[in-house]
């Protein structure tokens, strides 16, 4: 009978500390962390870049692509005038380079994407200071990105209170090259 009470009185000790700690309450708010990369300058500084960078890979492949076409058509403008074996050597020697391109296409799209990943993470980096200093402001115990949550209060949104400290202490983030 003792031996149950202890088990019992232990219990209940148990309950009453791990119901206080579920009573603490924590201050929680959300970010949109999209509407800060598009509307903060350092965060338009950073897409302006990236794209003229994209812009500037993708002509030169489109470049690239245009001189191909043109010398299949001149191959093919040929066909009559060159011997059957001159013909299918030329084509031969063609057909080795597509997949020489699509590799060298793939590869620049592939790093394109991861630049522009690792440059976002980046400037997401650069900005924790700031989004830890108005938490601890502001007392937030939580901060929730918008994409995670179902529902709730606007007045947890702190994007734009993030948004204009970026501005005040972020004028231009450079991508490295």
């Amino acid at each position: 009978l003792m031996s149950n009470l202890k088990k019992v009185l232990l219990t209940l000790i148990c309950l009453i500390f791990s119901t206080s700690n579920l009573l603490a309450e924590n201050k929680v708010a959300y970010i949109d962390l999209d509407k800060i990369l598009i509307n903060t300058e350092a965060g338009k500084s950073l897409f302006k870049q990236l794209n003229n960078l994209e812009k500037l890979k993708l002509e030169n492949l489109k470049n690239e692509e245009k001189k191909l076409k043109e010398e299949e058509n001149k191959i093919l403008s040929s066909k009559n005038i060159l011997t059957n074996e001159e013909y299918i050597k030329k084509v031969n020697t063609f057909k080795k380079k597509i997949p020489v391109y699509q590799k060298r296409k793939k590869s620049i799209i592939d790093g394109l994407q991861k630049k522009r990943n690792t440059e976002v993470l980046r400037f997401l980096k650069m900005t924790n200071p700031l989004i830890e200093s108005i938490m601890e402001k502001y007392s937030i115990d939580i901060l929730i990105e918008k994409k995670n949550i179902f529902i709730a209060k606007s007045n947890t949104d702190i994007t734009n209170i993030i948004i204009d400290d970026i501005n005040k202490n972020i004028k231009n983030f450079e991508i490295e090259k």
